[in-house]
């Protein structure tokens, strides 16, 4: 299992009026850069559209250690932190380094997958739940707890 790396660019729009990256900035990368990690596994944005489902975000959060300003580079790396049985659940650890090796930032966020036709939590396709298989694990990793996708 490998952690998947991505780096982004601190832009102008990324930034707050204090001339750091915006609390918010830091979600945007993340996400920017799970869909990456997903893209580079073969499953993108039309896998998602042609099924007819995609990922829901129950909560999220973010702990702060060192200040980013504009047209830095970020490297964001991406782990699981958790899953449930048939991947039906996830949660996802970023850690946010500067170009220093510094660690920037943490960030997670724990979901499932929603049918967008029917309205309700489904479980993901096979080869997907085999892509999170795949990804390293944080050293807190766990086994979520079922609930009930119907």
């Amino acid at each position: 299992m490998e952690t998947f790396r991505h780096t982004v660019e601190v832009r102008w729009a990324d930034c707050d009026a204090n001339h750091h990256v915006r609390h918010s900035a830091y979600a945007d990368f993340c996400t920017h850069a799970r869909i990456e990690w997903l893209k580079a596994q073969g499953f993108g944005f039309e896998q998602f559209q042609a099924q007819a489902f995609g990922p829901v975000i129950f909560s999220e959060w973010t702990e702060y250690f060192k200040e980013v300003r504009m047209s830095e580079r970020l490297t964001i790396e991406v782990r699981i932190a958790g899953l449930g049985d048939g991947c039906s659940r996830f949660r996802i650890h970023h850690d946010v380094y500067k170009e220093d090796g510094k660690l920037a930032a943490k960030h997670e966020v724990s979901g499932a997958w929603l049918d967008l036709k029917a309205r309700k939590l489904t479980l993901p396709p096979e080869n997907l739940a085999h892509i999170f298989a795949e990804l390293a694990r944080t050293e807190d990793f766990e086994i979520l707890p079922a609930k009930s996708t119907t």
